[in-house]
């Protein structure tokens, strides 16, 4: 006999949510084209119903811009939760496109829900560094040295670094300073601030996702979160 739960009662919470979906290893589904790496949106939905065949998406109305280009939205919803995204209509570079025919917007569309999906933590590290400019990530790509002969190890000097006291001071900070972010990000009400709070804490980000991935991953997540609760009282 199957006993209930919140899970297949219908109504996980968030927490339960992201638990479930963002330990999911999703490498064996990944393909890549034109250099990118995406998940497809068919193995995306398959994840998706098997731990909760009762989620939802739904598409909104499309945004179409000043110079003709579109963008989509898509909600999801499992339970009583809803996480929703956007994303440009594109070409396989990546740019925007005008005047869009109809099997571009459906592409777009399914992107954009495997996006949405990602922000209850199904495949989110895909999306890592998508934030970068444009002109940041070519001149990053221009700018990676070619392959050297490798030099002489040294891996217990590094090691000993590691875990050294000074480190472990460090990881302490840094958990620190996650757990407290999630208080703290609530007192920033427009993207302006939240970029410049990011900005203002650069280094000791850009050390977490450097050391410490998996945090990195949950400071990713709140800010993505509050970006669109900002988002959507702009728009209410």
């Amino acid at each position: 006999m199957c006993m209930a739960t919140k899970e297949n009662l219908g109504d996980p919470t968030l927490a339960d949510i992201w638990s479930t979906l963002s330990v999911l290893n999703v490498e064996k589904y990944i393909e890549e084209k034109m250099g990118l790496k995406y998940l497809p949106w068919a193995d995306a939905w398959d994840l998706l119903m098997k731990h909760y065949p009762y989620a939802s998406m739904v598409f909104g109305d499309p945004e179409i811009h000043a110079d003709e280009s579109m963008t989509v939205h898509c909600s999801v919803y499992i339970g009583s939760n809803v996480r929703t995204m956007w994303l440009p209509v594109m070409d396989n570079r990546n740019r925007a496109i005008k005047q869009p025919d109809a099997r571009m917007i459906s592409d777009a569309k399914m992107r954009c829900f495997v996006k949405c999906v990602s922000l209850y933590g199904l495949g989110l590290y895909i999306y890592q560094g998508e934030d970068l400019p444009r002109e940041d990530k070519e001149q990053a790509e221009e700018e990676k040295p070619k392959p050297k002969a490798k030099p002489t190890p040294t891996p217990a000097k590094n090691k000993a670094v590691k875990k050294g006291k000074d480190y472990e001071e460090q990881v302490s900070k840094a958990k620190s300073f996650v757990k407290a972010m999630g208080a703290t990000i609530i007192a920033h009400d427009t993207e302006k601030e939240l970029k410049g709070f990011w900005s203002a804490n650069k280094d000791q980000i850009t050390w977490i996702q450097n050391e410490l991935p998996d945090l990195y991953e949950e400071l990713i997540v709140l800010f993505t979160n509050r970006k669109i609760d900002i988002k959507e009282k702009k728009g209410a």
